[in-house]
């Protein structure tokens, strides 16, 4: 009779809220009219299923109050970083878990949510994550600070061991991106650790970012380590979603203690977001992503101009990008400062190719095609073959 009683109590007393008082005059009712039936088995086993995954005391009950202060849209993930002694991606028995590993969930651009450290036994778990109600929202769970002599082990592909398996790239130590739905419990996270004596992972990256100026984004980042590492590809996307390979930039050392410099000038982003990120490939045609950065393009007038072909000959074209339609000028200057030659041209809202009138008299050599419009001016190097 004591959750009869609890619950009793509490509707005697009043809530504020009249929907939880509804709700729990409602469970008083059915609890009375079951309990008649039920209590032998409530003295048994002082606990009662209240769905296909969870049970709870009975008098747990008595937390229910308002309805408003749950929060039915946050979930939860976990769950097991273990070493793997046969290296073979799922976890078997005899297999321990590790401590003090550090856990970082990450949204789907790599910025750090939340840190965890696996307990004594190996587990973690994250609580309380944010996902809009009703719907889903995608996350990358990164496994760090392994000890030294260990590595990631072999990352296995969701299947039957589903619950058992490695989900960990062996570069990176992250996961691949997945979904989560609101009020989602996962607990099928694992990470796997190898003992891998001598081993160095591939690739540090210090920093990666990215800058603005002139209708070109710089983009710069710098490795302290490139054992294994072939060449980096360089890939943007307008909606931080969908990328596109723009480039490639082939490793300089090689070796570990790199301490090595590397920048990319993408001359054709677009107007608004642009959202870039390095695929780190390795010698055997391994990969792994680095985290995106987002560089904002807001400009007036025109801007991003490209060249093509360059070297030319005898025609050469511009693709420049106005915010509105107006007469631009066209200018061609010899690398003595001698203006060679001018044209007008009429630029629309977007992008606008326009070919390069009076060029295939000019004699080889290095030239400047400039564009200046009401509000600025574009400048670019050419050359010019005999």
């Amino acid at each position: 009779m004591k959750i009869n009683q609890t619950i009793f109590n509490k509707i005697k007393t009043g809530f504020k809220n009249k929907q939880a008082a509804i709700l729990l005059a409602g469970l008083f009712i059915i609890v009375c009219s079951q309990q008649s039936q039920a209590q032998p088995d409530l003295e048994k086993n002082n606990t009662k299923e209240l769905t296909g995954r969870i049970s709870v005391p009975v008098d747990s009950l008595i937390i229910l109050t308002d309805s408003a202060s749950i929060n039915k849209s946050a979930a939860s993930l976990g769950d097991f970083v273990w070493i793997d002694n046969n290296i073979n991606g799922i976890q078997d028995a005899g297999e321990p878990g590790l401590a003090n590993v550090e856990v970082v969930l990450y949204d789907s651009l790599l910025n750090v949510i939340d840190t965890r450290y696996t307990d004594d036994s190996g587990y973690y778990h994250f609580n309380n994550i944010a996902v809009p109600p009703a719907s889903s929202k995608t996350f990358i769970v990164g496994f760090n600070n392994i000890p030294p002599n260990y590595a990631y082990t072999n990352l296995i592909a969701d299947s039957l061991n589903r619950y058992a398996n490695s989900k960990s790239d062996t570069i990176s130590g992250r996961t691949k991106p997945f979904l989560l739905q609101a009020g989602e419990i996962r607990k099928d996270i694992d990470g796997g650790i190898k003992n891998a004596p001598g081993v160095v992972l591939p690739l540090i990256i210090n920093q990666f970012n990215g800058t603005y100026a002139d209708g070109l984004i710089q983009l710069g980042w710098n490795t302290y380590s490139e054992i294994n590492i072939d060449h980096f590809d360089v890939e943007r996307s307008t909606d931080g979603t969908n990328f596109r390979q723009i480039s490639r930039v082939t490793t300089v050392s090689g070796q570990l203690n790199s301490n090595i410099n590397y920048n990319y000038l993408d001359i054709t982003a677009q107007r608004g977001t642009n959202y870039y990120r390095l695929a780190m490939v390795d010698n055997n045609g391994n990969y792994t992503y680095s985290k995106s950065i987002m560089v904002n393009v807001d400009v007036k007038g025109i801007s991003v101009m490209i060249v093509y072909p360059n070297p030319f000959s005898r025609r050469v074209q511009i693709r420049i990008n106005s915010d509105k339609a107006e007469k631009v000028a066209i200018n061609i200057i010899n690398s003595n400062g001698v203006l060679m030659s001018t044209q007008e041209a009429h630029t629309q809202v977007g992008d606008n190719n326009i070919a390069i009138s009076k060029v295939d008299n000019l004699p080889g050599g290095v030239y400047y095609i400039e564009v200046v419009s009401s509000t600025r001016s574009l400048k670019t190097k050419v050359m010019k073959l005999n």
